[in-house]
């Protein structure tokens, strides 16, 4: 049983997805058409959502044409554990005469007993026939239809006692759902809902392939050739690159092609949150439920989970139960597998054997197409040299790339014309220096010491053993690669060495990048190359 206030809440917010949600799936035209202002809607605390309708013929059409539409609906609103019924109310038809005449032509092919007047006969507790036409499946969480009775009124238009036999709720039109306002700000708010959806559906369409994210994009496509078979999936890389977008576009593209219901998508700190409130009030039966009851998990920032060893122990047996059903597991974190030992010696295992996709920053060319769809998008007309010059100078986050093209565009607005080169320069100077990545030594000894799990300053120690020299020549490599510091003054800063042995360190990892040596970083061997490239992406240059 729901609460009273769980009601209203699903009543006011729940309701307009739901009809968001239906009139994607059947299509503006047939929504307005059966589902328009002569329906009524309402939510009831057994977990139900009722259809009003006028007549038993409207009740036994939308049935036969719409059971598995709204069953489907039902299910991926409001979750498992809810159903539907049709119900017929003598409530006064705004749009009659389209529906009959829709339901009069939906049935001419019917069976004869059909055409002839015989109907479902429904009983309070179950379904019976007299007799079951063939012609229309029986609806399998479809509860009974029942005649409702209205309110009678006294000649002075007053509402005299009595009620509807489901209860005192609110009735609510299908074009008037919200609790408040009018109906054409209700409509909006179901427009927005519907655009939003489809909007979510066009986002792998909308995602750009290039040499960054191909390993990505190629091991999406094999979980959507065998979702479940092909996980648990991380995607991981640096702030503004497309983790997310991908992991949306594929979870939206699972759903789509493979027809999933329960598909769900939420960040680590949502489900670190939600778990939390269950311990304290021990409803761990619905929390577990609504986790793993899924067809699809996607989790994002991942890496809000570590330090949680009740969150950890939770998401551990809800990713094994998932892939025991061969349920598809997708994570999203801002660090690499290697980067992620504070998960667990269980739950780093079961990443380790599913597929680890790294997506790197940027690179100019795959800058370059995002600026010139933003700016098409916003009908913004930018000379191509100023575009070329943004792409090679505006870093690799796309949020950033976002709010040059916003700064452009008004820009173009406050002139009302297009944009000189120069014009245009200037108007993002800024936003370009602001994100322009600039490197310091203290940078990136701050980044060696997190990668190699090491105490900071420990590299400006004396110290030459090997758990120490191998790291700060790498530091001194980066250092002589990103920055324009002397080598004196490297050697200075990693404990007071000369030029010539940062001369030396850099030709050693030389060495090391040639021969494809692998060092040990954490609890893992990696390669030389793939270690610099993690460094690289923790100091945000491409």
């Amino acid at each position: 049983m729901l609460e009273a206030h769980d009601v209203a809440e699903a009543q006011s917010r729940t309701l307009p997805q739901f009809i968001a949600a239906l009139r994607q799936r059947l299509g503006k035209e047939r929504m307005d058409l059966w589902f328009g202002p002569q329906v009524r809607w309402q939510i009831a605390s057994e977990r139900k959502l009722q259809i009003l309708v006028s007549s038993q013929f409207v009740s036994e059409c939308m049935l036969r044409m719409f059971r598995e539409d709204l069953r489907g609906t039902v299910s991926e609103v409001f979750g498992d554990g809810w159903g539907f019924e049709l119900q017929v109310a003598t409530i006064a038809p705004v749009q009659e005469a389209p529906i009959e005449a829709a339901c009069e032509k939906s049935l001419r092919n019917s069976p004869a007993d059909v055409r002839n007047g015989s109907r479902i006969a429904y009983d309070e507790d179950s379904f019976r026939t007299a007799p079951l036409p063939s012609g229309i499946p029986l609806p399998v969480n479809a509860l009974p239809v029942r005649e409702l009775k209205t309110p009678e009124s006294d000649q002075d238009g007053r509402s005299s006692e009595g009620s509807l036999v489901a209860g005192p709720l609110r009735l609510v039109r299908s074009d008037a759902v919200l609790a408040s306002g009018t109906e054409s700000s209700t409509d909006r708010e179901i427009d927005r809902l519907v655009a939003m959806r489809r909007q979510q559906e066009r986002r792998w369409d909308e995602f750009i392939v290039g040499p960054h994210n191909q390993l990505a994009w190629t091991a999406c496509g094999m979980v959507l050739e065998r979702p479940g078979q092909v996980g648990p999936m991380l995607i991981h890389g640096p702030h503004g690159v497309g983790k997310t977008h991908l992991a949306v576009a594929l979870s939206q593209r699972l759903k789509a092609q493979h027809r999933f219901k329960r598909v769900v998508f939420l960040t680590g700190e949502q489900f670190t949150i939600e778990y939390t409130e269950n311990a304290k009030s021990g409803g761990f039966a619905s929390f577990r439920k609504k986790y793993r009851d899924v067809e699809v998990l996607v989790i994002d920032d991942v890496q809000f989970c570590l330090g949680k060893s009740g969150t950890l122990i939770e998401l551990r047996n809800t990713i094994d139960m998932l892939l025991r059903e061969s349920r598809q597991v997708i994570l999203v974190s801002d660090r690499g597998l290697h980067q992620l030992d504070a998960l667990g010696h269980d739950l780093h295992t079961r990443l380790s054997g599913g597929m680890n996709c790294p997506i790197e920053p940027m690179d100019p060319q795959t800058r370059r197409i995002l600026l010139a769809r933003m700016c098409a998008q916003h009908s913004l007309s930018i000379d191509t040299q100023v575009l070329d010059w943004i792409s090679q100078q505006c870093g690799a986050d796309a949020r950033v790339i976002q709010g040059i093209v916003l700064r452009l565009l008004a820009q173009h607005r406050m002139l009302g014309r297009s944009l000189t080169a120069e014009e245009a320069s200037n108007a993002i100077s800024d936003i370009v220096r602001a994100n322009r990545p600039i490197i310091r030594l203290g940078d990136i000894e701050q980044a060696v010491c997190k990668a190699f799990g090491l105490e900071n300053q420990k590299l400006q120690t004396k110290s030459k053993c090997q758990s120490l020299s191998q790291p700060r020549m790498l530091a001194m490599f980066l250092a002589r690669k990103h920055t324009r510091t002397a080598l004196s003054e490297i050697g200075e800063y990693f404990g007071n060495r000369t030029h010539s042995t940062v001369i030396s360190a850099q030709k050693k990892v030389d060495h090391w990048i040639d021969s494809k040596e692998t060092l040990q970083v954490g609890n893992t061997h990696m390669q030389v190359q793939e270690i610099l490239r993690s460094l690289e992406v923790a100091l945000q240059v491409s």
